[in-house]
C-alpha cells in the first residue's frame, strides 16, 4: 500500500472536511434540514449538521478501507481451500501466516494445533482492537446531534426573549412563538434527526464490516482444520515425534538398568551359594 493513497489515516479526515465544506456552500446542508422538517435553517444548525456530515464520511471512509483486505483474504482463502499448496507461507495474509506458523512448529516438533489456535485469537483480539477509534466516530455522531439541537434550542429562547421585550401582550407573544420558537424548534429536532440516521447507516456498515472480517479468520481456522485432519498421524501431530523419541530413549535406559540389576542379582545369588558350602580346615595336606 502506497503512503499516499486513499487508505492513508489522513486521507479520510481531509476529504470529509472538504466535502462537507462544499455541501454547505453549495446549500446542500440546508436543503437536508428542510427535508426533515425545518422551516428554517439557522447558521448554528447548518454548522453542526456539516460537522456530522464530517464525522460520518470520516467513519465511513475509515471503515471501507477494511474493503480490499477482505476480497484478498477471501481470494486466499479460496486458493487454500481448492489447493494448500497454491498458498506461499510468505504471503501476508490469513492462510499464509497460518502455513508458515504450521510449517515451523512441525520443523520444531512444536503442537501445531496449539499454535494454530493461538494464532487465532491473536487475529480476534486484532479484529476487535482495529477499529475502536470507528466505533467512537459512529457513537459520538448522535451526541453532535443532541448538541446541535441544544445550540439551535439555545438560540432559539434568545430570540424569543429579544422579540418581547419586555411586552406583557398576549398578541406579540403568540406572534413570537409562531416567529422564533416554533420554526427553530423544528430546526432543533432536524439536526438530531440527521445525526441518528447517519449513525445507523455508520453502524450498518461498520457491523457489515466487522462481519465479513471475522468470517475470514473462520475460514483461515476452518481451512487448517480440515488439512491437520487429513494429515497421517506422523504429520498430524508433529509434537509426538519428540515425546516417542524421548520415550524409547528412557526405555532404553530402563532396559539397561534392568540387564545390570539381574546380573547383580545372578553375582550375588553365586556369592550366597558360595558362601553356604561346607568348607574343610586342615592344618594337613591332604595328599
Amino acid at each position: 500500500m502506497s503512503r499516499y493513497d486513499w487508505r492513508h489515516s489522513v486521507f479520510a479526515p481531509v476529504v470529509s472536511l472538504m466535502v462537507s465544506a462544499l455541501l454547505m456552500v453549495a446549500g446542500a446542508v440546508e436543503a437536508l434540514l428542510v427535508s426533515v422538517g425545518a422551516t428554517t435553517a439557522p447558521v448554528a444548525a447548518e454548522l453542526v449538521v456539516t460537522l456530522i456530515i464530517a464525522v460520518f464520511l470520516t467513519a465511513v471512509l475509515r471503515i471501507v478501507r477494511a474493503v480490499p483486505d477482505i476480497r484478498r483474504e477471501s481470494a486466499a482463502t479460496a486458493r487454500a481451500v481448492t489447493n494448500i499448496g497454491a498458498v506461499k507461507p510468505s504471503e501476508d495474509t490469513l492462510v499464509g501466516r497460518r502455513l508458515k506458523l504450521f510449517k515451523e512448529a512441525a520443523e520444531a516438533g512444536n503442537d501445531c494445533e496449539a499454535v494454530l489456535s493461538a494464532r487465532s485469537a491473536l487475529d480476534d483480539s486484532e479484529m476487535a482492537n482495529k477499529h475502536h477509534l470507528d466505533h467512537a466516530l459512529i457513537w459520538a455522531l448522535p451526541v453532535f446531534g443532541f448538541i446541535g439541537t441544544a445550540l439551535t434550542m439555545g438560540a432559539m429562547v434568545n430570540s424569543f426573549s429579544n422579540a418581547l421585550d419586555g411586552q406583557g401582550d398576549p398578541s406579540v407573544l403568540i406572534a413570537a412563538l409562531k416567529q422564533y420558537v416554533l420554526p427553530e424548534l423544528a430546526s432543533a429536532f432536524g439536526v438530531t434527526l440527521v445525526a441518528l440516521f447517519l449513525s445507523v447507516i455508520a453502524f450498518g456498515t461498520m457491523a457489515f464490516v466487522e462481519r465479513s472480517e471475522r468470517a475470514s479468520v473462520v475460514a483461515a481456522d476452518e481451512v487448517f482444520l480440515v488439512y491437520i485432519a487429513r494429515l497421517p498421524a506422523k504429520q498430524a501431530a508433529p509434537a509426538m515425534a519428540g515425546l516417542t523419541q524421548e520415550l524409547a530413549q528412557s526405555r532404553g535406559r530402563t532396559e539397561e538398568l534392568v540387564k545390570g540389576l539381574d546380573a547383580l542379582r545372578t553375582a550375588v545369588e553365586r556369592l550366597s551359594a558360595a558362601e553356604a558350602r561346607p568348607h574343610k580346615y586342615t592344618l594337613v595336606r591332604e595328599p
